[in-house]
C-alpha cells in the first residue's frame, strides 16, 4: 500500500515562499537608481535574509549547504584578507572605460546606476565599476573593499571637492575648463566647480564626461570637448585626483 505523499509543515511553506518574494524586492532594490542610506542598507539586509533564508530550507541538500558554505569563505576572504598593490595606470584605464560606458544614462538626481545617474553619482559609480572589476580579475580583496566603501559611503560634488573622506588629493584651481592647462591633467581627474555644484570627469584629449541637468543637452551624461560654450566650462573650477591614482606604488 502507497505511503502517503508528505507535505510540508505550514511554516516551510510560508517561509518558502517569503523567500521566493524577496528576490524580486532585492532585483527591485538593485534596479531603483536612487541610492540613499536607507536602499543600500535594504539592499544588505535583503541579501542577508536570502542567504539564512536558504540555509535554513535547504540545509539538508548537501551541495547547497557547501555552496553556502564556499560564500561565506568567499565573503571572508573579500574582506580580512590581506589586498596587493595595484597597477594604477591600468586602474586608471578601467576608470575611464568605467566612465564612458555611462554616456547617455538618463540624469537623474541622486541616481547612481545606468537607469539613472546624477554628477557625483557618475564620477563614484564608475570607480566603483572600476574596482569591482579589477579586484575580481586579479583576486585583490583590497579592491573589492575599496569597491565597498565607496558604495556604501555617499558623496555630493561639494564632498569630492573638499576631499571627502581622503578619497581626493586637490592639485589646483583653475578660471575655467577652457583656460586650464591640459598638460597638468591625466586622464581620470575630477573637476569640480567652486561651490560644489557641479562635478566632471576628464576622459583625455580635453574630452571631459559628465551627468549635466541641462534640459538643452537631454538631462543626460555627456562628452564634451574643450573649448565648449557649455556653462560649466566657464566657471571656475578646482581640479582633484583619487588618491588611488595620485598615490603610485
Amino acid at each position: 500500500m502507497n505511503e502517503p505523499i508528505k507535505r510540508p509543515a505550514k511554516w516551510r511553506r510560508w517561509a518558502l515562499v517569503s523567500w521566493l518574494l524577496l528576490w524580486p524586492l532585492l532585483a527591485a532594490l538593485h534596479w531603483y537608481p536612487i541610492r540613499d542610506a536607507y536602499s543600500r542598507l535594504g539592499l544588505l539586509v535583503t541579501l542577508l535574509l536570502i542567504g539564512i533564508g536558504a540555509l535554513c530550507l535547504f540545509w539538508k541538500v548537501r551541495a547547497m549547504r557547501g555552496f553556502c558554505v564556499v560564500l561565506v569563505l568567499l565573503f571572508l576572504a573579500a574582506f580580512l584578507a590581506p589586498g596587493r598593490n595595484v597597477n594604477a595606470r591600468q586602474m586608471q584605464q578601467d576608470y575611464v572605460n568605467a566612465l564612458r560606458a555611462y554616456t547617455n544614462t538618463p540624469y537623474v538626481w541622486g541616481g547612481e546606476n545606468h537607469r539613472g545617474i546624477d554628477c557625483s553619482g557618475l564620477l563614484r559609480a564608475a570607480l566603483i565599476d572600476a574596482n569591482w572589476k579589477h579586484g575580481l580579475l586579479t583576486t585583490n580583496p583590497r579592491l573589492l573593499r575599496r569597491a565597498f566603501e565607496i558604495w556604501w559611503h555617499d558623496s555630493s560634488a561639494q564632498a569630492l571637492g573638499n576631499e571627502y573622506r581622503g578619497w581626493t588629493k586637490i592639485l589646483f584651481s583653475t578660471p575655467s575648463l577652457n583656460s586650464v592647462d591640459y598638460s597638468r591633467l591625466q586622464p581620470g581627474d575630477i573637476a569640480v566647480t567652486e561651490g560644489g555644484a557641479h562635478c566632471l570627469a576628464y576622459l583625455g584629449d580635453k574630452t571631459w564626461i559628465e551627468a549635466d541637468p541641462n534640459a538643452l543637452v537631454g538631462d543626460k551624461v555627456i562628452q564634451v570637448k574643450a573649448p565648449s560654450k557649455n556653462a560649466w566650462f566657464s566657471q571656475p573650477m578646482r581640479i582633484l585626483r583619487w588618491r588611488q591614482f595620485a598615490d603610485k606604488p
